[in-house]
């Protein structure tokens, strides 16, 4: 089957056939290889494995004790996202409890960027500093460690990112990646920062477990082996915290539920948001600070961080639309008017609406640009890197999103370098655990979903109708849409996509997880929209000329455009019929007034007036004389001709026998032009459905315009 509206991804359902309610979280437990639930959901610290299999951990604590025993100073050195944030707070708070003495500090995301940097590592040398201990970075830290430790400090570095060749010099390294008797590799920085918290207080930091939790859901560690147990844990511990900072984050974000998706979706964004804004500080002051005073003035600064981050993300996504040329295969987008902080955010949305690899640039006042890199299907967006590293200052990443710096005048070269290295040839992959049948699921069913946080769930609903569309404060997308007599609600934020691309009536498959929506104590089962194809031939209004401006930056599909404009050029049914288009889009009236007039009987009267007695006229000199539009009079022109009123004569026209009177209506051009006018006043005032009807009707029968 051909799909109209194209999904962005490649469908693939881990299960064949459509599930039955009652199997539908069996198969979520069995997809994500959950053998006993009841096992997976009360993991506790049995899971947690001793810290002390981590290579360098004995020697690494055994420091940190002379440390706190000889009274040196020790200072954490962080990250400015959700992990980095959550481990220099664990770390801290666990030191803290060892009477150490002890400082943080993490790097300007504008200025230093990720990581520990020559700066930072010569200010903590002439502080005074003897003894450093990285969390979340510091494993590719060469030149800092190595000025640290000819400055005489030690450091310790504790991360869980990628290891290159070269490694620091380090006093120790604690990452599970270089820890061979470690059993399980995939845990974030802040379970590193805890190994080490733990093993230096033995003590399992039942008080700190909720920080470590939030910081693995935020870095989208996998949910297995101790990963789990300590969501697990730290979910329990959140609901009794100690940590005032977390109980006002709780307070301030009104959580129904407190679980892993209002972890991920919640609470995260709110700490990751002050890193975004430059502002890391304040959520680390939030997380370890025991003062009612400053967190209740700390929780309003972090509110207000997260509020300018989803605006600043707003207004840069608009302004990166502008900035697009589609044409382009890799999309790279540049402009000193966009907020560093979110430019990571604005990659990834344009990649996915454009279903391109895209990069997009902040420009400073020196021309120096840093940008921000995502991508889509096959691209491996670090070898593109690789192969134009000669336009590039520094970039580093992976190869779905990477990090770079560019000189101003080396973007364009960037550009074209680009487009020349491309790979995107597929889709990308989008696993779906099953396809259900919308109408027999349970609110039941749904909720246990839900409260046992699968928000990853996703799944096939094919066969929807679209009942109704809806913009929800500007800028998000509801649709209503019905499965066998029954209307369900499906809802799609910060983008307007697929309310500029469905019209009601459209038959549509979706992909997307479930929700419970609670109005007016009335439970209702809701679709969170992933992706979306459909099935059969559309009709897009256009219409409205400001949904027509906004309407067309979101249809990227080809798609043939009708107006009045198109109706005048062409015989519209017979290209139709030549073109077959999956698509048809209404676009604004043009000639409305042009068209009008070609069937009033006052327009020929002041054409035939303009005519010269006993003297040759042209199209030209009937323009001059009555301002006409020049398609207006050439109908003009053949209807007198068909009537015997004009006639040819050289290169122009002449009036005939004055007392021939033929009714206007008698001419096949001007019968023609009513037609057209009555074709256009359909097509602008007729519903789309019956309008898609009506051109679905074309192929089956002869119809003339």
């Amino acid at each position: 089957m051909i799909y109209l509206l194209k999904a962005k991804y490649q469908w693939e359902p881990l299960v064949k056939g459509i599930v039955p309610d009652s199997q539908i979280y069996d198969v979520i437990l069995k997809n994500r290889g959950i053998d006993d639930p009841d096992h997976f959901f009360s993991m506790g610290k049995e899971m947690l494995h001793d810290p002390f299999l981590l290579d360098g951990m004995e020697h690494a604590v055994n420091r940190i004790k002379k440390a706190i025993s000889n009274n040196e100073k020790i200072v954490i050195y962080g990250d400015y996202d959700c992990d980095g944030i959550s481990s220099i707070s664990v770390l801290y708070r666990a030191l803290k409890k060892c009477h150490a003495t002890v400082s943080y500090s993490l790097p300007d995301r504008f200025v230093d960027g990720y990581g520990l940097n020559m700066k930072a590592a010569q200010k903590m040398i002439d502080s005074g500093m003897n003894l450093v201990i990285t969390v979340d970075n510091g494993i590719t830290c060469v030149n800092e460690v190595a000025l640290l430790k000819q400055a005489g400090v030690d450091t310790i570095i504790t991360d869980h990112h990628e290891v290159k060749e070269v490694i620091p010099d380090a006093f120790e390294i604690i990452h599970p990646k270089v820890s061979k008797n470690y059993p399980f590799k995939e845990i974030a920085g802040v379970m590193v920062a805890y190994k080490l918290a733990s093993a230096l207080c033995n003590d399992s930091l039942d008080e700190l477990m909720d920080l470590v939790m939030i910081g693995t859901i935020a870095d989208l560690m996998p949910l297995d082996d101790e990963n789990q147990a300590m969501v697990n844990l730290g979910l329990l511990q959140l609901e009794k915290t100690t940590n005032i900072g977390l109980k006002k984050l709780l307070e301030y974000s009104h959580l129904d539920l407190i679980n892993e998706t209002a972890i991920a979706f919640k609470i995260a964004p709110k700490i990751n948001s002050s890193g975004r804004m430059g502002k890391a500080m304040e959520a680390v002051k939030l997380l370890v600070s025991d003062s009612e005073k400053e967190v209740n003035d700390l929780i309003l600064q972090i509110e207000e961080n997260h509020a300018n981050r989803k605006d600043l993300t707003e207004e840069a996504f608009l302004l990166c639309e502008k900035l697009v040329n589609p044409s382009d295969d890799v999309l790279v987008i540049a402009s000193p008017f966009l907020y560093e902080g979110v430019i990571g955010i604005c990659a990834q949305k344009i990649a996915e609406k454009y279903q391109k690899s895209t990069c997009v640039i902040t420009l400073d006042d020196e021309g120096i640009g840093k940008g921000s890199m995502r991508s889509f299907g096959g691209d491996n967006i670090l070898t593109m890197l690789e192969k134009n590293k000669n336009y590039l200052i520094k970039f580093g990443g992976h190869s779905q999103a990477a990090g770079l710096q560019i000189l101003k005048e080396n973007i364009d070269l960037l550009r074209s370098g680009f487009q020349a290295c491309t790979s995107n040839s597929e889709k990308m992959l989008l696993k779906i655990d099953m396809e259900i049948s919308l109408s027999e699921v349970k609110v039941e069913t749904v909720k246990k979903i839900q409260d046992n946080s699968f928000f990853t769930a996703l799944f096939l609903y094919k066969d929807l109708k679209v009942v109704k569309k809806q913009k929800l404060a500007d800028k998000h997308t509801k649709l209503l849409l019905e499965s066998k007599g029954i209307v369900f609600e499906a809802l799609n934020f910060n983008s307007l996509e697929y309310y500029y691309q469905l019209e009601p009536e459209d038959i549509i498959d979706v992909v997307g997880g479930l929700n419970i929506n609670v109005w007016r104590k009335r439970q209702t089962i809701q679709i969170m929209m992933k992706d979306i194809r459909c099935n059969d031939f559309q009709v897009l209004d256009f219409r409205n000329p400001l949904d027509y401006q906004e309407g067309m930056n979101w249809v990227k599909t080809p798609s043939m455009a009708l107006s009045d404009e198109s109706v005048l050029e062409h015989n519209f049914k017979k290209l139709f019929l030549t073109q077959k288009p999956n698509r048809l889009i209404i676009l604004p009236r043009k000639y409305e007034l042009m068209i009008n007039e070609s069937i009033q009987k006052e327009t020929y009267i002041k054409v035939y007036r303009a005519f010269p007695d006993n003297q040759t006229f042209t199209l030209f000199d009937l323009e001059k004389k009555t301002k006409l539009p020049l398609w207006t009079l050439k109908k003009a022109l053949d209807i007198f001709h068909e009537l015997e009123l004009i006639k040819k004569q050289n290169d122009g026209w002449i009036k005939d026998d004055p007392s021939k009177k033929k009714e206007l209506f008698t001419s096949v051009t001007y019968q023609s032009c009513r037609t057209i006018q009555r074709f256009v006043e359909w097509l602008y005032q007729d519903t789309i459905p019956n309008i898609k009807k009506t051109i679905e009707a074309w192929t089956e029968a002869s119809y003339e315009i």
